[in-house]
């Protein structure tokens, strides 16, 4: 898509353009409201294992409500232990139940979808292969559904270094993966697995999310993207402005931004990850309209 020229965008009114699907996803707002509530109303400590989102406001938010993040998993403990939305491997799900704590599960039903997905394809003797960070919590719970029948690529070379002759070979991916480089890599392993069963498992907040800041990005001078540093979609919706050829600001909150860097731009954009909440895109309009 052809970006307009500056002399092309004379005639219209608003400077800042904010992404219709910026903010919250169904997924994060259904865990957000179930834990908020469960807080509300229990008389025990509440915790979460692990950030319950990738937004650092958010879990601010979770914590002045009193809910503490587990980054390990203790022995024994007291209250309710909350499943964040990005699951956990089977294995530390057992761990957890043996604590003796209350789980609430707010795994988003998408990602736990794809995990029964591994799971069916797991016990049909297929080799699981998941497109996606491997670091990611999510992946990192994938891979605890395929058990040591599975592996997580991002890249050709990695995809080159699995072995030649599984002969049954399912495909997944991470929910928030970059739809083009899934279908890159998807290409890759078709050719080196022809009869690959594949799952296009991007969620679809996501699919419209990534579509948005293309169409977006082409039509301004500059794009923020809202979101905390450690999330995957926010970090794919920056990758994709940057690709347009775009000026891209990947920021957490409105107190990063420097007036000086925007001074320039006629046009600028704001979109946000899938757990950025809405309040915080909002902080950032405020102060991108006292800039421009």
């Amino acid at each position: 898509m052809q970006k307009k020229s500056k002399q092309q965008r004379k005639g219209l009114n608003k400077k800042i353009t904010v992404a219709k699907s910026a903010g919250f996803c169904w997924g994060v707002n259904r865990a957000f409201e179930k834990v908020m509530k469960i807080a509300e109303n229990a008389e025990k400590p509440v915790y979460t294992y692990g950030p319950l989102i990738h937004n650092p406001q958010a879990v601010d938010v979770l914590e002045n409500k009193g809910i503490r993040v587990l980054q390990e998993i203790p022995q024994k403990l007291e209250g309710t232990i909350v499943i964040r939305t990005h699951g956990v491997p089977p294995q530390e799900r057992a761990r957890l139940e043996k604590t003796g704590a209350t789980l609430c599960d707010a795994t988003c039903p998408d990602v736990g979808m794809i995990q029964g997905t591994v799971r069916k394809y797991l016990r049909q003797g297929y080799f699981i292969i998941i497109v996606g960070d491997r670091e990611h919590p999510e992946v990192k719970a994938l891979l605890g559904f395929a058990e040591k029948h599975g592996t997580c690529v991002i890249s050709a070379e990695e995809i080159m270094r699995l072995p030649a002759d599984l002969s049954r070979v399912c495909v997944v991916s991470q929910s928030t993966q970059q739809r083009k480089k899934f279908e890159e890599l998807v290409t890759l392993i078709r050719d080196r697995y022809p009869d690959a069963m594949v799952f296009d498992t991007i969620c679809r907040s996501t699919n419209i999310r990534q579509e948005e800041v293309r169409e977006l990005a082409a039509e301004v001078d500059a794009m923020v993207v809202v979101g905390g540093r450690n999330s995957s979609n926010t970090n794919r919706l920056a990758e994709i402005s940057r690709e347009m050829g775009t000026p891209t600001f990947l920021i957490e909150s409105e107190e990063e931004i420097d007036p000086e860097k925007f001074k320039e731009f006629d046009a600028i954009g704001i979109t946000a990850g899938a757990s950025t909440p809405k309040w915080v895109i909002e902080q950032v309009v405020t102060r991108l309209m006292d800039v421009v």
